[in-house]
């Protein structure tokens, strides 16, 4: 019997207390309709049986490592570290793949084989099952990213998830991989250092999917921070590219989302004065009507503006966006997943 053909591509998973979703993720990864992969799942300390269910998987193609608790990106990097393969996709351990998102990755990969990386839209699955696209539209050819594109697209949501995208080992470690000891926006901050250096090709059909059932998410447990690590990736950019004053723009706005939605959660939860001098210092067109809109709520005593939040999710009215308000950030980062009202 001839020996296993070496794998095509490595598939890394970080994992940390997902014993609810992990079977289901993994069941996603094994039946693509590649079959020739490598499987790196690495569990960061988890307190729950997430590891004995990777255990219990017999597919050869599967590894489990164990390490202590480091957070994603240590997890992530060290998933890659023993990668065998030159290409590797990510998939978080809560998500899942349609059958044959490594296939139209690869054929991505063959079509633009000069890019650093390369993404499939995504499905957001909502707990009640409900799904809506990542990125509209989702369907036509596909779209090579570069920062002179790439901002002003995720204003309407980030076409790379962690969880749909797969990249040249050579050029992730040459960005320095994930930033260890960042708790959110780190993969967010790695996928625009590896734009910086070279394109990432882009399908917009659907080919992953962000459920939003995880255990111990932790987006539902920390805060959105002043400033996530891509700001200063962003506006080191600027600096070394004056000239470029269209895409300065679109950087800016694309920051000026997530100072939104930080605005809000100081003004919810805590301080209404920081929430509005964010407000104050923002220079935005983008998000002039939200910038106004939380002004005026803002100064409503906190009761109220949490009030309004519940009762919104009470009616459930959609909500409809300003003119660019990112969806997903809706993926990770979105205000109205913190309950914006």
């Amino acid at each position: 019997m001839p020996p296993p053909a070496p794998p095509r591509l490595s598939v890394v998973i970080p994992l940390y207390n997902k014993a609810g979703q992990i079977a289901r993720t993994l069941d996603a990864v094994l039946a693509q309709t590649v079959r020739d992969i490598e499987v790196v799942v690495v569990d960061d300390g988890s307190t729950d049986d997430g590891a004995a269910i990777v255990a219990a998987h017999a597919d050869p193609r599967l590894r489990l490592e164990r390490q202590p608790n480091a957070g994603v990106s240590a997890a992530r990097n060290r998933g890659v570290a023993l990668a065998a393969c030159p290409v590797v996709a990510f998939v978080d351990a809560d998500d899942t793949w349609l059958p044959d998102h490594l296939e139209r990755l690869w054929r991505l990969r063959l079509a633009f084989p000069d890019a650093v990386g390369w993404a499939a839209n995504y499905e957001i699955v909502g707990r009640d099952g409900g799904r809506s696209p990542g990125v509209r539209p989702d369907s036509g050819p596909p779209v090579v990213l570069t920062p002179r594109n790439f901002f002003r697209i995720a204003l309407q949501g980030s076409p790379v998830c962690s969880s749909g995208v797969m990249v040249d080992k050579a050029a992730l470690l040459r960005v320095g991989g994930f930033p260890v000891g960042v708790r959110l926006g780190e993969d967010l901050d790695t996928w625009i250092r590896l734009l910086f250096i070279g394109a990432i090709a882009f399908d917009p059909r659907p080919g992953a999917r962000y459920h939003a059932d995880g255990d111990d998410r932790a987006l539902m447990r920390l805060a959105p921070p002043a400033r996530y690590p891509f700001f200063d990736t962003g506006e080191a950019w600027r600096r070394a590219h004056p000239e470029d004053v269209e895409v300065g723009t679109d950087i800016e706005e694309f920051l000026n989302f997530f100072r939104v939605a930080h605005a809000h959660h100081q003004i919810k939860w805590g301080d209404r004065a920081a929430g509005r001098a964010v407000l104050h210092t923002m220079d935005t067109r983008a998000f002039a009507d939200e910038r106004r809109r939380l002004l005026r709520l803002s100064l409503l005593p906190q009761w109220a503006y949490q009030g309004l939040g519940r009762l919104r999710l009470a009616l459930r009215r959609p909500e409809p966006p300003p003119a660019a308000l990112p969806r997903p950030a809706e993926t990770k980062f979105s205000p109205r997943r913190a309950g914006h009202p």
